[in-house]
């Protein structure tokens, strides 16, 4: 159980904000060919932000290290890659959330075989201990943080997140019907 977790729960509206804020900030001095997303997290602000800047080549590199709320496997590793043609592209990478740094750079040792005219990073938040800094980011924040798209996986885990869920709706799919099982 979880449920002493300190956390912050990240809505819809503060999500898409943060995410133009951020495409305002690469525009100013990056122009990005294609975008990579590090999956499972990054998947959606990837798209979200791809929308934003006009971007429609986004590869996909899956990376495990989590393995549940607050709780970190021994070392990240990859397990796929779905990648466009990289050589003398400018790449965007992007995740939810920077803590150690580890996953972003297991991502950026991967891409360095290829011969790219450009690499940054963004995520939306940056954990303040994290020696990783990405190029753009949000806001630093020292919670775990829970995004509108993992509601059900956080609440299987154990936090409560009742009081900050904006649907019940979504709350009862997850607590009742979900096909995980529901409640853990």
């Amino acid at each position: 159980m979880v449920s002493n977790i300190k956390y912050r729960y990240i809505g819809w509206l503060e999500i898409h904000r943060a995410l133009s804020i951020l495409a305002e900030r690469v525009l100013e001095e990056y122009s990005p060919d294609t975008i990579v997303s590090i999956v499972k997290g990054g998947l959606i602000p990837a798209r979200i932000i791809g929308d934003l800047l006009g971007i429609d080549e986004i590869g996909y590199v899956g990376v495990k290290f989590y393995k549940g709320v607050d709780k970190r496997g021994e070392k990240p590793f990859v397990t796929f890659t779905a990648l466009p043609r990289l050589d003398y592209k400018k790449i965007l990478i992007v995740d939810d959330v920077i803590e150690s740094g580890r996953t972003i750079n297991t991502v950026v040792d991967l891409l360095s075989k290829y011969n790219y005219s450009g690499l940054k990073s963004l995520a939306l938040f940056v954990k303040p201990w994290s020696p990783f800094k990405p190029d753009y980011y949000y806001e630093v924040v020292d919670k775990w943080v829970v995004f509108p798209w993992e509601v059900c996986e956080t609440v299987r885990e154990g936090l409560d997140i009742t009081r900050d869920i904006e649907d019940p709706l979504i709350l009862d799919y997850c607590t009742s019907a979900s096909p995980a099982g529901g409640k853990p």
